[in-house]
């Protein structure tokens, strides 16, 4: 019996050495196998150790956000800045832009006066930086080849993209003059879209900034925005027509305005809803 116990307390021991030695066999085994795997399976499974990677990434696009807000409202407070330098002639233009969406002779009364037309033109300008600005920053201009990109990329592509459409236009309107035309009238007609972008930037700020501190999504502000730029657009094509119509016939006023209007604007637009 003495010799029994003996030898199962060796067999016993035996095997319960054996057996913690697989153990670690086996766990030596599986931390190799998670250290190293197949370098195809890497490529297989997607998971190749890309976190530090993406955080990296994830960093550089958030700072870069960072920096393209704080250009965005150094330029609108820039224009805020020069607005009020230049409000007493501002002020003074104002109560004519506002009547030519009324009456289609208060682009011809502007464009009478050289001190008016010049503090339009230059009212438009200021306005002009701020307004690519809130619609860059609510992708109401965003082709496909913008993409996700920052307000560092698509604000001055906007920009770009709203000086093609003038030169387009300008363009146009140096080749489709017409000889019989005033042009004094011609003049008020083609400069009337300067009076409009006034007002239309006016309510675009106003309306992305009321919206934006009531906590609406930036999609209900961009639809916003493209509503009231469409509807004051309607206006001034309209307006335009009467101007035209006033020294022309009436087919003569619809294809200037198809000429010089419609097609940049369509050459502004498509590039936007294209895929």
């Amino acid at each position: 019996m003495a010799n029994g116990s003996i030898y199962d307390s060796d067999s016993t021991a035996a095997f319960a050495f054996d057996s913690a030695a697989a153990y670690s066999c086996d766990s030596i085994a599986a931390a190799d196998t998670t250290a190293t795997l197949p370098a195809d399976s890497a490529f297989l499974t997607g998971k190749l150790v890309t976190e530090p990677h993406s955080q990296t990434a994830a960093a550089d696009r958030q700072s870069t956000d960072m920096y393209g807000d704080m250009i965005a409202d150094g330029i609108i407070a820039l224009m805020a800045a020069v607005f009020i330098i230049f409000m007493k002639g501002i002020l003074n233009v104002m109560p004519m832009v506002l009547g030519s969406l009324f009456r289609w002779k208060e682009n011809l009364n502007i464009e009478d006066s050289v001190k008016m037309c010049r503090e339009r033109n230059r009212f438009a300008l200021i306005l002009f930086p701020a307004f690519c600005v809130t619609t860059a920053r609510y992708g109401v201009w965003s082709p496909s080849f913008i993409g996700d990109s920052g307000l560092l990329t698509s604000i001055p592509v906007t920009a770009a993209a709203l000086v093609v459409f003038l030169l387009v236009r300008g363009l146009l309107i140096k080749i489709m003059r017409p000889s019989g035309m005033n042009g004094k009238t011609w003049k008020a007609a083609n400069d009337a879209l300067y009076t409009y972008f006034i007002t239309s930037a006016i309510l675009v700020l106003a309306t992305a900034g009321a919206m934006s501190f009531a906590g609406c999504t930036d999609h209900a502000v961009k639809m916003a925005i493209v509503y009231e730029c469409a509807a004051v657009w309607l206006v001034f094509l309209f307006r335009k027509m009467q101007i035209f119509k006033n020294s022309c016939s009436l087919f003569s006023a619809i294809l200037y305005l198809c000429t010089l209007e419609i097609l940049p604007m369509a050459v502004l637009t498509v590039p936007a809803i294209l895929p």
